[in-house]
């Protein structure tokens, strides 16, 4: 008796053949934004309960809680 099923064996579709022949799917094309929206990328920084976008406000926030 063998374990291992023959190739043909199988009975569900698209088990015994690659599903994805066709090739690698494109990228999707960046989102052209209108004219005087651009986008940026900014830094937050988490200190407790708080958010700053400064560094140098959360190492002040850090130091106040490490005092307590």
């Amino acid at each position: 008796m063998s374990l291992i099923p023959e190739v043909g064996a199988s009975n569900q579709p698209g088990t015994n053949a690659w599903e994805s022949e066709g090739g690698s799917l494109k990228p999707n094309a960046a989102t052209r934004l209108p004219q005087g929206i651009v986008a940026v990328t900014s830094t937050h920084y988490e200190v407790g309960p708080y958010s700053y976008s400064k560094l140098k406000d959360a190492l002040a926030e850090h130091g106040r809680q490490s005092r307590e």
